[in-house]
């Protein structure tokens, strides 16, 4: 079975998201909407333009939509999405509240239909064989795990520096939210976070530092800053998984060590690894082949009749911990992840 895809957003995310419906076997990119550059996007793709979601959710030749546009949108395009009978791969985070989680849930479980949240970042290569190599033992019991994401200078602009989208945090934060959750295996209980935006301007929680308790005694941490003062430290996406035999040092972007038995070996590196600091490639092969490889998760589990790669839960989960990490900011005390 072949599904076809509309796309609703057309910023860089939703024409990354675009070109990897063309890519992945078993999906057909039949039309994008919405924006500004939804034109110019439909011609470089050769596909149907549509000028808004509603016009998008009303063809007849649609199986599923990816959602790639503001924050503040999801709930209501989720909504009409469900409505419309359109499987949905939405864009991170998932919501600004746990009560907007919830009711995408609601909504798509009434209409049947399935509901991913798009984390990259479990697809990109390097990050999919830490998983597995957790899985396979290869590190023993995972107890620890630590999340970075260290450059110098906010990268994005225009509506996510509105205070109405979320925090800094949110943004990314819910991607190492989540990873740590997946590789460290277990739900998170409470945590203890600090957040300051210590250069001033937009959006909130430039800089942010949670320690994270997670079930049976593991332990995570995500250190967050886009106010670093010099390139030595710069991590744009590293993770660190200590388990009880190995350790594995993961670098999102193309790079993966293993230390076990007193020795150091790099077991992963891609051709286009920028480096620990380098910004990502989003046209390399590299994050063609994590969006190709997401697009075909989730395709597959719509043809299956199965539950999809990330689940809602999954998304929801992240938005748990960012949104008890920010409370616990606020308050100066732990704080429980909200369930």
């Amino acid at each position: 079975m072949t599904v076809r895809i509309g796309v609703i957003g057309t910023g860089l995310m939703g024409a990354i998201h675009a070109r990897a419906a063309q890519d992945a076997d078993g999906a057909e990119l039949v039309a994008v909407g919405g924006g500004s550059r939804a034109e110019a996007l439909g011609v470089r793709l050769g596909v149907a333009v549509e000028p808004d979601a509603a016009a998008l959710l009303s063809r007849t030749d649609l199986d599923a939509v990816v959602i790639a546009t503001p924050h503040t949108s999801h709930l209501a395009l989720v909504d009409a999405a469900a409505a419309a009978g359109r499987h949905v791969l939405l864009e991170k985070p998932m919501g600004l509240s746990l009560a907007d989680c919830d009711a995408m849930i609601a909504s798509c479980a009434a209409a049947s239909v399935s509901l991913m949240v798009a984390h990259i970042s479990r697809f990109l290569p390097a990050v999919s064989e830490a998983h597995a190599r957790i899985a396979a033992g290869q590190i023993g019991e995972p107890r620890m795990v630590l999340a970075e994401r260290l450059v110098d200078g906010y990268p994005n602009s225009g509506w996510p520096l509105d205070p109405a989208e979320g925090s800094a945090f949110l943004d990314w934060g819910s991607h190492g939210c989540d990873l740590m959750r997946w590789l460290v295996g277990a739900d998170p209980e409470l945590v203890f976070g600090r957040a300051a935006t210590y250069r001033g301007g937009a959006p909130a929680a430039l800089s942010t530092m949670a320690t994270f308790g997670f079930e049976g005694g593991r332990m995570g941490q995500v250190w967050q800053s886009y106010e670093m003062a010099g390139p030595g430290v710069l991590a744009r996406a590293r993770y660190v998984v200590v388990g009880s035999e190995g350790t594995l040092d993961c670098h999102a972007y193309g790079q993966l060590g293993l230390d076990r038995d007193g020795a150091h070996t790099i077991v992963y590196r891609a051709d286009d690894f920028p480096g620990p600091g380098g910004a990502a490639d989003m046209d390399g092969e590299t994050f063609r082949t994590a969006f190709r490889e997401q697009l075909k998760g989730f395709t597959d589990a719509v043809t299956a009749g199965a539950p999809p790669p990330v689940t809602a839960h999954d998304g929801r989960t992240a938005v748990a911990m960012v949104l008890a990490a920010e409370a616990s900011a606020a308050s100066g005390q732990s704080v429980t992840v909200g369930r």
